[in-house]
């Protein structure tokens, strides 16, 4: 009997050794979690307070002399002044800018690989095609520098003078109105298909492959009117060779030629290509603020202005990243819509 119960009390007393130990081993694991997550913010924060201590790497989503590519390489120049730092340009063109996205969506994000962007290809090139990045989530915007604006143009001397003009010709005239436009699924393109949605009036689409194929196929008398850029369209109308029917701004931007809402269309900056600076999801904010505080300087350039007014219409007044984050979700649903009714995607 002594026996037993000396063995059973030396039971419990094992279990109430096995317990402090185990109550200790977890109290321990608590505790080193705790130290190395406090170490790992403070080695972030750390690096964040030292950004940037090397070179970055600007991805640009277009071919060397795209808009984006002269005006993002100016803006990286005053930008790595601010910084300290040189920021090297880096052309991954393709898809669309589906292939420099997807590249800095799986890079790092560490703030030392960016991309200089416009927004379709995270509003329309996926509804065209499968991309290797989620287009809502996977990106972050860094900065918004400037509005690609595009326009509706016809020769200067058209007989149509308006867009309700050229609407009503080829309502009463089917197949004698063609529309150019650089690519399939570009603005301009979109604006039309849903102007033809809404007019129930068909007109043959021809995509040219470049703003200025379209543009030399206009001048030539062989499309009737052009959906193109402002690089494209504001020399030429400066030039007297071209007339403008509207703009695809929410305002007016030239006094005499009206904005495409104003038509009585459903629709705004659908056809406004944004030109945005992205990093990759994880990117900590404290990183992003000071890459986006180092672009902004180099905006501030008078070298960036000038060569921003040979490309777009420089606008001050820039979209916050959390307003282009919305636009961008907004855009992705609306341009969604137009490309599925339209059946552009069989």
């Amino acid at each position: 009997m002594r026996e037993e119960i000396r063995r059973q009390a030396i039971v419990k007393s094992r279990g109430r050794i096995r317990s402090a130990n185990e109550g200790a081993t977890w109290k321990m694991g608590i505790v080193l979690g705790i130290l190395v997550l406090g170490s790992l913010c403070l080695s972030q924060a750390v690096q964040a307070q030292e950004y940037p201590t090397q070179p970055i790497t600007m991805l640009i989503s277009n071919a060397p002399g795209a808009g984006t590519d002269v005006c993002s390489r100016v803006l990286a120049t005053g930008a790595s002044k601010a910084l300290g730092q040189e920021i090297i340009p880096m052309n991954k063109p393709g898809a669309g800018g589906a292939v420099a996205t997807g590249i800095m969506a799986s890079s790092k994000p560490d703030g030392y690989t960016f991309l200089a962007m416009t927004i379709s290809a995270l509003t329309v090139v996926p509804h065209f095609e499968s991309v290797s990045y989620d287009p809502l989530k996977d990106v972050v915007p860094v900065l918004h520098f400037g509005n690609f604006h595009c326009a509706i143009a016809v020769r200067a001397d058209s007989p149509h003078k308006t867009m309700k003009d050229l609407i009503d010709f080829a309502r009463k005239n089917p197949g004698k109105v063609s529309f150019g436009i650089v690519g399939v699924g570009n603005p301009p393109h979109l604006d039309m298909e849903l102007m033809m949605q809404q007019e129930k009036v068909s007109i043959p689409v021809i995509p040219y492959g470049g703003a200025a194929p379209a543009v030399t196929q206009l001048l030539g008398g062989h499309v009737t009117a052009i959906g193109v850029g402002a690089s494209a369209w504001m020399p030429n109308f400066r030039a007297g060779k071209v007339r403008l029917l509207a703009t695809t701004t929410e305002k007016r931007i030239i006094p005499e030629v009206p904005a495409l809402h104003e038509f009585g269309y459903p629709f705004q900056n659908i056809s406004t290509e944004y030109y945005l600076m992205l990093g990759p999801k994880g990117i900590p904010d404290t990183v992003s603020k000071k890459l986006e505080a180092g672009l902004r300087k180099g905006m501030e350039t008078p070298e960036f202005r000038k060569t921003a007014e040979n490309f777009f219409v420089y606008e001050p007044n820039l979209l916050s990243n959390q307003a282009m984050k919305e636009l961008i979700e907004n855009l992705f649903r609306k341009n969604g819509e137009i490309i599925k009714k339209a059946k552009l995607v069989k």
